[in-house]
């Protein structure tokens, strides 16, 4: 797929060669999300680092192009993406997305991206604990979830195209649970959606927890647990994967 989308690009077929990078770029990440189950997983920094080249090839051929930002964070930058109706600074309502824990600026643009523009609504994908964030600053998720959302509504609020009393987050999946927790410090978003909404993190991570290994929590019993823990991540290669794969970030 990505060949069929540099050679459409080369003889200047930029609609097939942007939707050929972005199929690309969703392929690279299906098959990235699965490496930490295989016997190499040192092949997911390179194979998310195709996925994220496919995504910037497809991003330089929309009208106008996806534009690469970087948010003052603590004392580094979130990098991000603007998504922008036009190129006219006409002042428009923002949509920001917030992903999971697994899903990547591609599954954004999908998910949330795509539709905003259509409706005149400019768009924001932002880190930590996601994508180039965590592939290659390692910055990860924090229970207080302000701290990352403020910083990214301060530099919204600078942008001339963006209408300040007209700002919306979405959070998907596990931002189901950080986006209301944000909403509830950060006042000067107008509007949210928890997708879905997510009271508790733990409960979908103890319902799979044998109840023994339950027990062990509820008395603190913490070194007898994580005993039991790696004694099923040597015995159990899904096991293994899963948790390998969910606590990276």
């Amino acid at each position: 797929m990505r060949g069929l989308a540099e050679r459409s690009a080369a003889k200047g077929h930029q609609a097939s060669a942007r939707g050929a990078f972005l199929r690309a770029s969703n392929y690279y990440n299906a098959a990235a999300f699965f490496l930490d189950g295989t016997p190499d997983p040192s092949r997911l920094l390179p194979t998310w680092k195709a996925h994220r080249e496919c995504f910037d090839d497809a991003a330089s051929r929309f009208d106008p192009p996806f534009e690469k930002v970087e948010i003052t964070y603590e004392d580094t930058t979130l990098p991000g993406y603007l998504f922008k109706v036009d190129d006219s600074k006409r002042t428009r309502p923002l949509l920001i997305l917030n992903n999971g824990s697994d899903s990547t600026v591609t599954d954004m643009y999908l998910m949330g991206a795509a539709a905003a523009l259509e409706r005149g609504y400019n768009a924001l994908t932002f880190g930590p604990g996601q994508g180039a964030a965590l592939f290659l600053q390692g910055l990860c998720f924090r229970p207080d979830w302000e701290k990352v959302v403020t910083p990214v509504m301060d530099f919204c609020l600078r942008l001339p195209e963006v209408d300040p009393e007209r700002i919306a987050i979405q959070g998907v999946s596990q931002a189901g649970y950080w986006v209301p927790c944000a909403v509830a410090f950060e006042r000067r978003i107008a509007a949210a959606v928890a997708e879905p909404g997510v009271c508790d993190v733990s409960t979908s991570w103890f319902s799979h927890l044998p109840q023994d290994m339950q027990r062990l929590l509820e008395r603190g019993q913490k070194e007898e647990f994580v005993g039991c823990l790696e004694e099923g991540m040597r015995t159990s290669e899904p096991l293994r994967y899963t948790v390998t794969f969910r606590m990276r970030p």
